[in-house]
């Protein structure tokens, strides 16, 4: 079916999607907890199916288990960027929220505004890659696959960059606070 697929056969494309798109779905959802993201990682995996579907080989596995890997690092991918986001925002998340101030006290603003210029200042020692990467993944809420699309480059060099970026933020902070 694959083959056929990698010759533009939608017919074909149609019956993968009819046999396997509910299984698929069910494990998405059972992993991130979210339908709309489940539904999202689904749309990624046919659209790499129906991209590289002449690149499966049969010698690796069945078409199922090279879809379900698929599935499986896109939906580790949106885990990861959800955790790492929701870590930006537990600690500068105020400092983003419209209207935060408000609640703050005079201290607390100082304390906040203090923060943003030392993240600020670190992003700026960060390379422009790097930088870039970061930028589109926590202001932009993009997944590592997205940046990997949008900049077209391997998503392994986006998962190495924002990984190198992040440390390269963690020991800018801490030679900062110590």
């Amino acid at each position: 079916m694959l083959t056929q697929i990698a010759a533009g056969d939608r017919m074909a494309f149609g019956v993968l999607y009819d046999r396997l798109g509910a299984p698929l779905f069910s494990l998405a959802y059972k992993m991130l907890g979210n339908e709309a993201e489940a539904q999202d990682v689904l749309q990624e995996v046919f659209l790499t199916v129906w991209n590289k579907a002449s690149t499966f080989s049969p010698a690796r596995g069945t078409a199922f288990s090279w879809m379900v890997t698929q599935l499986r690092n896109r939906a580790i991918d949106r885990i990861r960027s959800r955790r790492r986001r929701g870590e930006l925002l537990e600690t500068f998340g105020h400092d983003l929220k419209p209207g935060g101030a408000d609640l703050r006290t005079a201290a607390e603003d100082c304390e906040a505004s203090e923060r943003s210029r030392q993240v600020r200042a670190a992003m700026d020692k960060l390379s422009d890659e790097q930088r870039h990467v970061l930028r589109l993944a926590y202001f932009e809420g993009l997944t590592q696959a997205e940046i990997a699309k949008k900049l077209d480059e391997p998503l392994g060099t986006i998962k190495a960059r924002a990984h190198r970026a992040m440390a390269r933020l963690r020991d800018i902070l801490r030679y900062l606070h110590d």
